[in-house]
């Protein structure tokens, strides 16, 4: 019996009591809902109407809410606009999630159950498989993950619309999840049921794997883990450590180091790439990261650079802060600060002939996420006086600002 089924996964389970049920007003979140409610959860009912279908969202919002006052149980709902910018899917994605922990912090519940069923599994994991995800990926989705539960992961579709018929509980249709330009929706009704066909038993095939593959994660997670607290020191690591690592071993530290959030196996696979090559200076974005080769240690930062210019200045008899650096300046021609530039030449003090910037960087080891924070100090017509207290240019050696101009780093 369905709810019989349900109770197992619930067993599985920390013991809780209240609950916020995600319901769009489809089928599989209003069973969830209503057989919470029937095995004697507190449940309240959260609704976010994304506003993309114009009246049909809001007839949704209300069906819902009418579910809620007939089940005399609190409901929640807000309405958004998801269609700025990005991803669709994915905005919609993240801002239900932000707008159910919302009201589950507002309400004091254990968990946010959300209506994910077996053939949902199915379609997550074959997705993952098409990304290329890995072990993480063929894991599929979770029972639970932190706060969120998925109390329907071992229950199909079509018992939720026999469990609704026989209670004579109504439900809404999202004509939406017909629409085959979304990649799921494509999955659920063109490509799965062709597979189906040829593969009797792809279900329990793909659950199976999904099992095996949740075992071998968990043990990566760990082992990862363990690294991590034992290699990593102020956001780097030594490149060798690294490579000595199982390549799975290797994804699963750079799944830790970036979180988890949406990354796909090949990007993963192009940092790998850059940490084989070992090349100084040479950096790569993962999600919100950028891992970076620094002699022979691996460095991540959090955004795609820190090599962002700062903006150029008149230093004046005044000290002024640049940065990490305070500058003060007094003479008759006027000087600047200004962040290293592509092409930036200079005649370095106590060579011959001129060197480019960047040459003189990696000559001094300096790493491409600290070059742009380094004051350049030119004059009127652009020319190098010094590069930070680094080194002077011969040409000025002689000139009175070099006597008066004071640069330093804190």
């Amino acid at each position: 019996m369905l709810i019989h089924e349900l109770q197992k996964s619930i067993d599985q389970l920390p013991p809780f009591k209240r609950v916020v049920v995600g319901v769009s007003g489809g089928a599989d979140s209003v069973a969830l809902a209503h057989l919470l409610i029937e095995l004697g959860y507190d449940v309240t009912i959260a609704h976010l109407n994304h506003n993309l279908r114009g009246e049909e969202s809001d007839a949704d919002e209300a069906f819902v809410a009418s579910l809620s006052k007939k089940w005399k149980v609190p409901f929640f709902s807000q309405k958004i606009d998801v269609t700025k910018g990005g991803n669709l899917e994915n905005n919609a994605r993240i801002a239900r999630y932000l707008f159910l922990e919302k009201v589950r912090q507002d309400v004091g519940a254990d968990f946010i159950a959300v209506a994910h069923h077996l053939d949902d599994q199915i379609e997550t994991i074959l997705l993952h498989m098409k990304r290329g995800a890995g072990w993480r990926g063929l894991s599929g989705m979770r029972l639970q993950n932190g706060k969120l539960i998925r109390p329907l992961l071992t229950i199909k579709k079509q018992e939720l619309l026999k469990y609704l018929k026989k209670e004579g509980v109504d439900h809404r249709m999202d004509e939406s999840n017909f629409d085959v330009t979304f990649s799921r929706n494509k999955l659920r009704h063109e490509v799965i049921p062709k597979l189906k066909k040829d593969l009797k038993t792809l279900e329990e095939d793909l659950i199976r794997i999904s099992l095996s593959a949740q075992f071998k994660s968990d043990q990566l997670e760990r082992e990862s883990t363990q690294w991590i607290l034992e290699n990593v020191t102020d956001n780097s690591f030594e490149r060798s450590a690294f490579l000595e690592q199982t390549n799975d071993l290797q994804v699963e530290i750079l799944f830790q180091i970036c979180g988890y959030k949406d990354i796909y196996r090949a990007s993963i696979e192009k940092v790998q790439h850059l940490i084989y090559k070992g090349k100084t200076g040479k950096y790569k974005p993962l999600s919100r990261h950028t891992f970076e080769v620094e002699y022979q240690r691996i460095k991540f930062y959090t955004g795609f650079s820190k090599s962002e210019s700062l903006p150029k200045v008149t230093l004046t008899l005044k000290s002024i802060r640049w940065g990490d650096y305070h500058l003060k300046y007094e003479g008759n021609k006027p000087l600047y600060a200004r962040s290293w530039q592509p092409g930036d030449r200079f005649q370095p003090a106590g060579m011959n002939g001129s060197k480019k910037l960047q040459d003189f960087f990696v000559d001094k080891k300096i790493p491409r996420s600290k070059r742009h924070q380094i004051p350049i100090i030119v004059n009127s017509d652009n020319q190098i006086v010094c590069v930070g207290n680094l080194r002077l240019d011969k040409r000025f050696l002689d000139l009175k600002p070099k006597e008066t101009l004071t640069i330093k780093s804190q």
